[in-house]
């Protein structure tokens, strides 16, 4: 499954109207099943990178390779057909809304002109039970934690058939029971053959799921392999983010 290669980002470029630089020339090459972390301070250009793959962001050059065939992405929509999901730092959810209606809303079972909630409340169920989460999906959005409101935003792209799926400084607002939940859930997606990228300035979070990585630093991709030992990625990390800030 490792060796299957289902995303190549080539030399995209994203330069903003202000002159700011947020991607120069940054390559990345995602395998089937595979946890890749994308890792670098807050500014360093990793957010658009994701953006421009998840269609938030349009890049000014380059080209993304999806399942060997050349691709646009021009929408989140586009994104989402294409199998490919994104969990944002802030979440997305309706609050008033159950969590069964969050996970299939804008793709919910119709009974004539209205949603049939009980094929949604199955649904919900189902693919919650799929990947071995303990939700409620009765429970409206605005009376559960940030950790299960996180799940409930994986469900969602996962429902949609995210084959990719991008997740955006995750443990943003998580307490450590939190923390230790989301990283034995990104453990399992492998086994789902579930590709993941995680974006994150937090070395520890993501030396400890991840086995593949790249370091971001002013928009240049300073390093991408194989994950180090935690000291040495300590030591790369703070060199890659310290020639960033002396350009």
């Amino acid at each position: 499954m490792g060796n299957q290669t289902v995303l190549q980002m080539n030399h995209i470029m994203k330069i903003y109207g202000n002159g700011v630089v947020a991607n120069e020339d940054v390559s990345l090459e995602l395998r089937k099943g595979e946890i890749h972390a994308m890792l670098g301070e807050n500014g360093a250009g990793k957010s658009t990178l994701m953006k421009v793959l998840f269609g938030l962001e349009a890049p000014d050059q380059g080209e993304i390779i999806l399942k060997g065939q050349p691709t646009t992405i021009k929408s989140p929509q586009d994104a989402i057909s294409k199998g490919i999901g994104m969990v944002h730092q802030h979440f997305m959810l309706v609050p008033s809304l159950t969590v069964a209606e969050n996970i299939i809303l804008g793709v919910a079972p119709k009974k004539g002109l209205f949603i049939d909630m009980d094929k949604a409340v199955k649904a919900a169920e189902d693919i919650a039970k799929e990947y071995n989460f303990d939700i409620d999906v009765r429970q409206k959005v605005e009376e559960i934690p940030v950790g299960i409101k996180q799940k409930v935003e994986i469900l969602k792209a996962l429902y949609r058939g995210a084959e990719i799926l991008i997740l955006d400084e995750p443990t943003n607002g998580l307490d450590p029971i939190g923390i230790q939940d989301l990283r034995q859930m990104i453990q399992e997606f492998p086994q789902k053959g579930i590709t993941v990228i995680v974006s994150s300035h937090i070395l520890s979070e993501v030396s400890q799921v991840a086995a593949d990585i790249g370091i971001i630093a002013d928009g240049v991709l300073g390093y991408q392999g194989e994950m180090p030992h935690e000291e040495k990625l300590e030591s790369l990390f703070m060199e890659i983010a310290g020639a960033g800030r002396k350009e």
